[in-house]
């Protein structure tokens, strides 16, 4: 996928998931990859508690709880949390697209139109 490409996928992932961008939270603000938790879903926060420095998805975020964060991290362990029970269904295909649309990771196999397919976004 070259950078123009790249760039307008950026553009209508962000036009349609503006929270894609955020800093503190989701696939902007993790490295790329899947969760460290169960290796099955994309990782969209990173937790700091007795498992420090765990990039995990909203499913483990959300079994590990307020716990995953350390002591004087409660407010953002629940803001994580809120977070994560706020985003859309397709989050994770949405975070694994963003990640190929920044280069950080490669289109699968076949390129990213089945994704954008799922989503129901045209090609860039």
């Amino acid at each position: 996928m070259d950078r123009n490409t790249r760039a307008r996928l950026r553009h209508a992932l962000v036009a349609r998931y503006p929270w894609v961008t955020d800093r503190e939270w989701g696939p902007a603000a993790v490295e790329a990859g899947e969760c460290d938790g169960c290796g099955a879903e994309a990782r969209l926060v990173r937790t700091c508690g007795p498992a420090s420095g765990e990039y995990v998805g909203r499913r483990c975020a959300a079994a590990l709880g307020p716990d995953a964060w350390c002591d004087g991290h409660e407010d953002d362990a629940a803001s994580a949390l809120a977070w994560l029970s706020a985003l859309p269904g397709e989050a994770d295909l949405v975070a694994r697209v963003w990640w190929v649309a920044t280069g950080e990771v490669a289109p699968p196999p076949g390129g990213a139109g089945l994704a954008l397919a799922q989503l129901g976004m045209p090609a860039p």
